[in-house]
């Protein structure tokens, strides 16, 4: 009898474990699949705009001009002025063109204020070097010559064209090496020592200034490129932020 009731017993608490079990597994089972609903849900809200854009929106359209992307856009420049650039998802975007940047910019240096685009190409064709290696703004020459004699190995001079030149090697250091070959490359970099520069703006068409240095303090230099020339605008660390040395090692290293 008593045997009798111990099996019932049993057969009662492993019901009762196995009922709680299945429970358990079908909470879990919920949960997870509530989950899993979810993130479909999430996933497809994210790409249903996209696909809507690529059907619909000017600017993944593949013959789209820059009169209609401006249009699209609000951007009020010159045409002229822009260039399309496709962007990683097949976006079409306007900017202006790196030639034109590249020729504000070294205009700005020259004139020493904001040039107008009427007047960039003749500044251009006057003041532009023609050879290659490293070529120093006038105003920025003997700064320049003072950073290197501090912080390099080696001495240098800048000749009649306003080229930096070895003077005399000796043993480099990561400055020097860098320098040299720059000096030696088949391209064209102009340097000059400013907290500022000249831009388009993308959106009015504008020539504005771009004061980099008012930006980031701690940003040794910026550049601007067109094809195999570079114009590098050095800091004039006003405020101190960054040593000779690491301004130097920063930009000769682009």
């Amino acid at each position: 009898m008593e045997k009798d009731k111990k099996d019932r017993k049993n057969k009662v608490i492993i019901g009762i474990i196995i009922i709680s079990i299945v429970i358990i597994l079908s909470i879990i089972f919920f949960i997870v699949d509530r989950k899993d609903k979810k993130e479909n849900s999430l996933e497809e809200n994210w790409e249903n705009p996209y696909t809507e854009i690529d059907k619909n929106e000017i600017e993944y359209q593949e013959n789209a001009t820059i009169d209609e992307l401006k249009e699209e856009t609000g951007l009020t420049a010159d045409s002229n002025l822009y260039e399309i650039n496709t962007e990683y998802d097949g976006r079409k975007v306007l900017n202006i063109k790196t030639d034109i940047q590249y020729k504000v910019a070294f205009a700005g240096i020259i004139k020493g204020q904001a040039p107008t685009i009427e007047e960039i190409d003749t500044i251009m064709q006057e003041n532009h070097p023609t050879e290659n290696g490293i070529w120093i703004e006038k105003n920025s020459r003997t700064k320049l010559l003072e950073l290197l004699k501090e912080n390099t190995n080696s001495e240098y001079d800048i000749n009649e064209k306003g080229y930096l030149i070895i003077k005399e090697k000796r043993e480099q250091n990561d400055i020097d090496k860098n320098l040299e070959r720059l000096i030696n490359t088949n391209k064209q970099t102009i340097v000059t020592i400013s907290n500022i520069y000249y831009e388009v703006d993308s959106v009015t068409g504008e020539i504005v200034e771009y004061p980099f240095e008012q930006l980031d303090n701690y940003q040794a230099y910026d550049q601007i490129t067109s094809g195999d020339n570079t114009i590098i605008v050095i800091t004039s660390n006003a405020n101190q932020t960054l040593t000779n040395q690491e301004i130097l090692r920063q930009w000769t290293q682009f």
